[in-house]
């Protein structure tokens, strides 16, 4: 028993000397080995041993960038550095139009950037052209003695994916008595050397003819272009029911006048867009482009149940249509039969019916040719 212990010790101090020398070649050599501890000494080191290796293991990764970036040419795209330009001028101007806070002193402590979290509409998607679906919108001046009367001062469109089609101010054939800048964004300069009314208006007509219009409160829009759409080709976002609202009092005498939906008026598209889109548009000066692209955004929300609702009617009214023509057909045919009843009465009358034997009347005569 006594030599078992004995060869059991030597064999433990021997794989403790191996021990130690594999710790000593692991540090290279260089730092001699450290007797084993236990507790709080132990788990310190290895801290201090794993914070080592990922910094040199940083380090590693940063050189072998830098030399990656220095062979593939990194940095050098000219859209890239587009991109970094702008992105470096967007911060320098979100830092110098920040809000800055002053120590007790009034030395500035530091400056906090000011960020626009208002969302506000974009477009959908790349697609330029002029599509079958399209999105307008108006600015308008007061004209006239008061000023009250709604000339068009500014004509945008846009197509399916919200990318704007037109956007040009128009020069109205008047003098202009109210910008109304607050409200339209419109400038006297703006107007200057815009081209004239008639100029644009034959080109919305172009625009207009056999694509589907969307837009809010169109009425007002084609009546300041002097121009007229189908109604089966308009969306408008004032008069769809889902996006209307219960008439008030004092407008339930005029929701034929302005257009609205029976028994329903129409509701701001401020607040459409707040509610059903979480978008903020015409917080200051109106923007026609905005105002245009939230319009399309409202429709293709609803597009869906819009379209069916619209094909659900139409075959109604076609039904009716057809329907009409058909009493039409039929009461016409029970004149026309009424009308050859009369006739034959009438003629009936005025020449007796003869017999079959004697169509010409001879038997009436009563003379017998023969015999004279």
């Amino acid at each position: 028993a006594a030599v078992t212990r004995q060869s059991l010790r030597r064999r433990g101090r021997a794989m403790a000397k191996k021990k130690k020398a594999r710790a000593g070649s692991a540090d290279g050599g260089t730092s001699p080995a450290l007797p084993e501890t236990r507790g709080l000494g132990a788990s310190s080191g290895t801290k201090k041993k794993k914070r080592t290796s990922d910094s040199a293991a940083a380090a590693v990764g940063a050189s072998n960038w830098s030399a990656l970036a220095t062979k593939i040419g990194a940095g050098t795209n000219p859209k890239a550095k587009k991109r970094r330009a702008e992105r470096l001028a967007a911060e320098e101007a979100a830092r110098a139009g920040g809000a800055a806070r002053f120590g007790r002193d009034g030395s500035e402590l530091h400056r906090t950037a000011a960020v626009d979290t208002a969302k506000k509409p974009a477009p959908v998607g790349r697609n330029t052209a002029l599509t079958d679906v399209i999105a307008l919108d108006c600015e308008m001046v007061g004209c006239g003695e008061d000023g009250k009367r709604s000339v068009l001062a500014r004509v945008s469109v846009v197509n399916e994916d919200g990318n704007v089609v037109l956007d040009t101010f128009v020069a109205p054939g008047e003098r202009v008595v109210d910008y109304r800048t607050r409200v339209s964004g419109v400038r006297p300069s703006d107007l200057q050397h815009a081209p004239p009314f008639k100029e644009i208006q034959k080109k919305m007509a172009d625009i207009l003819r056999g694509r589907v219009l969307i837009g809010h409160a169109l009425r007002n829009d084609l009546k300041c272009l002097l121009l007229d759409h189908p109604k089966s080709m308009t969306r408008d976002t004032a008069t769809y029911r889902p996006l209307t609202r219960p008439l008030r009092a004092n407008e339930r005498r005029h929701d034929k006048k302005n257009g609205v939906a029976r028994g329903r008026g129409s509701r701001s598209l401020r607040e459409l867009c707040a509610q059903h889109l979480g978008l903020e548009i015409q917080a200051g000066e109106h923007s026609s482009v905005d105002d245009a692209r939230a319009a399309l955004l409202l429709y293709r929300k609803c597009a869906v149940a819009w379209e069916r609702e619209l094909r659900t009617a139409g075959a109604g009214e076609r039904r009716k249509k057809s329907a009409s023509k058909e009493e039409t057909k039929n009461k016409r045919r029970e004149r026309d039969d009424d009308d050859d009843d009369d006739e034959r009465e009438r003629s009936t009358a005025r020449f007796p019916k003869r017999h079959r034997a004697d169509p010409f009347g001879v038997r009436d005569a009563r003379v017998d040719l023969f015999r004279r």
